[in-house]
């Protein structure tokens, strides 16, 4: 053994080309099965942050088990439940349907005996346990809630009567119905406005409407006197109302652990419980044939613990609940419940979830991996089989002298060993370094859930297939150097002898010139090693295919890319319906979590609110008259916008007026917008807006005054056309504090390096503060670059590694063709062939070759491309501007590839070429 290892070394050393050759092929084949293995293991993990962040950690969702109060406490405390997360909300309010045809309007009030208010709806919920099982990610922020605090929140409207936090109070809910006192002066006015618009005084909840003739109620279809009375800032609290009906009062009695914001649930009543306390819709709602329950229902999730038996698990709980597991647990629709399936498929805890994401998660990694080891193999075994029989003289002599066949099987056997010690390893660690890299890259690209992790059993699958894939070609090749060579074969580098051909009568090709005859000749040598060639072309088409759709592509998102971002600036951070509770400029206000210009380079906060016009000083008619470009049958409601100064230059009206944001402020007025898309956004074909007017400025000199329905009166100094929304009303943002607005803010990371302690900035917002929705999308905005080039690197690293071993496959398959044909070439050197025709023959080899590879790999890619765009709704034609560019460098790649691959081989011509000047001499 010690002389086969001593021997086996040696032919290594030996022969550098050989050995660089095999060795890179078995490291990059090692490499490929890694990368898939390590980044399989990193998305595991990184799918499993995803589904904790946006699902949750909760396993199922058992509320349909729950028939009461005691089985709550079961379930919550049961054995096998490690945690669990519980929710209940109910809501009430009067139905159309249940008032039809009383022509009378419903409401709640809400009494503690000294002071009353009036709500529309009631309505309350409960949070309980931990709600980390629910899942945090991107979730909508309405309320910061305490859920552990002592007592209930209630709307901010109680402290108004009096209350603070701490407090015990009693309050009295009754529902009444009413009609609308048509006595008072509010509704005279509503009713005469309505006679002179649409020609009846009649609204669409009034008796008599529906017998108006067809066309005065279309037009007054979209009104009513609620929303009259709502746009002039009149709320249910001062409704006027008449013949009131009341119903039966319900009466609860509760601790106040904090209140609600005024401007969240304005017009509503609602109760928040804490873990502590428990107020359902029941105990505030007493039976009454005009209020609908519109929802009234509970989730309860629960994860069960682990180390034992799901369905155990399952069946012990079920039967606990009260249930019979056998009769109802698979035959009752009521006993239905939901299960966190990707959670239970990660957690390997359930085998019908793994059945479930078997084929859109498992089967497609499993096909991948697939692949990638057939492709190992294939290079793995065309590079042992040459390199084995590249040495057949030896493996003759040592036949000959006396070595048995397990003796030469086992130097071939050896040499795996060695490969699988040197190669392997190196080339796990390159996937290994590569992968932790990528993942690197794409958390600072603001993928934070994205993580790196080599799980060992990964690295161990990796490993084993590796070497697997080596030890099958080594023996398939050490069964060929074991058996007996003929002298000829062993002379000839293992080329197998040629079977007798029967004598066929075919015409000179003596006559065929040089050219003719070195193409006739090259492609002869292809066929006589088809195997070798059939294993190259399809190892590197494969690197061509994945590289020509990956390119494809990578070259349409961009350009989408481009085209979307020409049309709207993508920012970092987005927050909507913020509430500002304090007087005066909000931008001041959120100062202390966005103003450091080192962090953000850009804060944007604009204010909305609605403001309508009033019809008794004829603003309604003035705007339509004076202001507005596109007319239309009702301007009433206009939209307000309160622009800081970033927002004002975004939009361009310092260049559309002329004037800085300073003067503008100044002049303590306001601009009437026109869109110059008019008031249908329209585009063209491809996806540019269609401009209708140009941008301009009209100064208004002393302007126009309008006049809302709540009394508020607005100056306008000035008339613009720019993009901002369509009539429209655009004050100074300091000035905004007059209206009811909620905010929203814009916010671009100054920079990568900047990026993680703006989002602490970001995360302590969010903590603290109010808003409809707080939202990160650093990765669309800033991070994208930093994104695209991480994704590239992986893809192309990926790519270049697979094209690679195909590159090598094909040096290895040109070298050994030039080694089997050594005497043929001698030959033809020494009856004249020049060393530049041996060398074109050679060249053109190689390229017919690498041809077939690109052309077949590239056509194969456009084609999959072509269906996958068009199954996308994409039409071929426009595609084009893609796939020549793409084509053409695949080609032009794979020349300078073959060009390149032909250099081992011319080197190992020279060999041939001194045999044959030796000859000659």
């Amino acid at each position: 053994m010690k002389h086969l290892i001593s021997l086996s070394f040696k032919y290594i050393r030996r022969q550098k080309l050989r050995t660089f050759l095999t060795f890179m092929c078995i490291m990059l084949s090692a490499f490929i099965l890694a990368t898939v293995c390590v980044y399989g293991s990193s998305l595991y993990t990184t799918l499993y942050n995803y589904t904790e962040a946006e699902d949750g950690l909760w396993e199922l969702e058992i509320s349909s088990w729950i028939d009461d109060k005691d089985d709550l406490e079961v379930a919550k405390h049961h054995a096998v439940v490690s945690d669990y997360y519980y929710t209940s909300w109910g809501s009430a309010y009067f139905s159309s349907e249940s008032l039809k045809g009383t022509y009378r309007f419903g409401i709640f009030e809400i009494s503690d005996g000294k002071h009353c208010y009036r709500a529309h709806g009631v309505s309350a919920s409960k949070e309980e346990g931990n709600k980390a099982l629910e899942g945090t990610y991107e979730k909508m922020y309405s309320i910061n809630i305490d859920a552990s605090a002592e007592g209930v929140m209630v709307p901010e409207y109680i402290k108004k009567m009096g209350y603070s936090t701490g407090d015990t109070i009693t309050l009295t809910i009754r529902p009444f119905t009413a009609v609308y006192d048509e006595d008072s002066d509010i509704i005279k006015e509503i009713r005469a406005g309505l006679k002179e618009k649409y020609g009846t005084e009649l609204s669409v909840t009034d008796e008599g409407f529906e017998d108006l003739p067809k066309e005065v109620k279309k037009k007054a279809r979209q009104t009513s006197i609620a929303n009259e009375l709502y746009s002039r800032g009149i709320d249910y609290q001062d409704f006027p109302l008449a013949d009131i009906q009341y119903g039966e009062a319900k009466e609860v009695t509760f601790k106040i652990a904090d209140f609600i914001p005024e401007k969240l649930y304005f017009d509503s009543f609602t109760v928040m419980n804490g873990e502590n306390s428990d107020i359902t819709i029941y105990d505030l709602i007493a039976d009454d044939p005009y209020v609908n329950i519109y929802s009234d229902s509970c989730n309860l999730k629960i994860r069960l613990i682990d180390n034992f038996d799901y369905d155990k698990a399952l069946e012990m709980l079920f039967t606990d609940l009260g249930h019979n597991y056998n009769t109802e647990f698979y035959d009752s629709y009521k006993f239905g419940y939901n299960t966190n399936e990707l959670l239970l498929a990660l957690e390997v805890k359930s085998a019908y979830a793994l059945y479930k994401v078997l084929a859109s998660v498992i089967v497609p990694g499993l096909l991948v991996l697939l692949i990638a080891w057939f492709i190992s193999r294939f290079v793995i075994d065309n590079t042992f089989e040459m390199a084995v029989k590249e040495r057949s003289t030896h493996f003759a002599a040592l036949r000959i002298i006396g070595a048995s066949k397990t003796q030469v099987a086992a130097i071939v056997f050896i040499e795996a060993v060695f490969y699988c010690f040197t190669a392997v390893p190196l080339g796990i660690i390159s996937a290994i370094l590569l992968c932790k890299g990528s993942f690197t890259a794409l958390r600072s690209s603001g993928l934070e859930l994205f993580e790196f992790s080599a799980k060992p059993a990964f690295i161990v699958v990796s490993a084993f297939l590796t070497v697997l894939a080596i030890f099958i070609s080594a023996y398939t090749s050490a069964m060929w150097a074991a058996r007996k060579l003929s002298p000829a074969e062993a002379l000839n580098f293992g080329k197998p002898r040629s079977k007798k051909r029967k004598f066929r009568k075919r015409k000179s090709k003596l006559t065929l010139s040089a050219v003719k005859f070195i193409r006739r000749y090259t492609k002869k040598n292809i066929k006589a090693a088809k195997s070798r060639f059939v294993i190259s072309t399809i190892t590197m088409a494969l690197g061509v295919l994945m590289f020509t759709v990956t390119s494809l592509i990578l070259s349409f998102l961009y350009t989408e890319y481009k085209k979307e971002t020409s049309q709207y600036k993508i920012r970092d951070f987005y927050i909507d319906d913020y509430i500002s509770y304090s007087a005066g400029n909000p931008a001041e206000e959120l100062d202390k979590y966005f103003g450091d210009k080192e962090l953000f380079s850009e804060f944007l906060i604009h204010g909305y609110d609605s403001f309508y016009l009033s019809q008794a000083d004829g603003s309604d008619r003035l705007a339509a008259d004076k202001l507005s470009i596109a007319k239309t049958d009702s301007l009433q409601n206009c939209s307000i916008y309160a622009v800081d100064e970033s927002t004002y230059k975004e939009i361009g009206i310092d260049k559309i007026t002329g004037m800085s944001y300073q003067e503008f402020a100044g002049k303590n007025g306001a601009l009437f917008n026109n869109c110059i898309y008019g008031r249908e956004v329209e585009r063209d074909d491809s996806g540019k807006f269609t401009q209708i007017y140009p941008e301009s400025y009209t100064d208004l000199k002393k302007g126009y005054t309008l006049t809302s329905k709540k009394g508020d009166s607005i100056h306008i100094t000035g008339k613009i056309s720019s993009e901002w929304d369509d009539c429209s009303i655009i004050i100074p943002l300091e000035n905004s504090d007059d209206y009811d607005m909620n905010y929203y803010i814009e916010l671009t990371v100054n920079g990568r390096e900047h990026y993680d302690e703006a989002l602490s900035r970001f995360n302590e917002f969010r903590q603290n503060e109010n808003c409809q929705l707080a939202a990160n999308r650093y990765t669309t905005g800033t991070g994208l670059r930093t994104f695209i080039s991480a994704i590239v690197k992986i893809v192309l690293i990926f790519l270049v590694s697979i094209w690679l071993v195909g590159i090598l496959s094909m040096i290895n398959s040109v070298n050994t063709s030039v080694l089997n044909r050594s005497r043929e070439l001698m030959m033809l050197r020494s009856v004249g062939m020049t060393r530049k025709q041996l060398r074109k023959s050679i060249l053109l080899e190689t390229i017919m070759f690498s041809a077939t590879a690109a052309v077949s790999g590239t056509l194969v890619g456009i084609a999959g491309f072509v269906l996958f765009t068009n199954a996308a709704g994409m039409k071929t034609s426009s595609l084009i501007k893609y796939i020549i560019p793409v084509a053409a460098v695949s080609l032009t790649l794979n020349v300078i590839i073959a060009l390149i691959s032909a250099l081992p081989a011319t080197r190992s011509l020279g060999r041939v070429e001194s045999i044959a000047q030796a000859s000659n001499e």
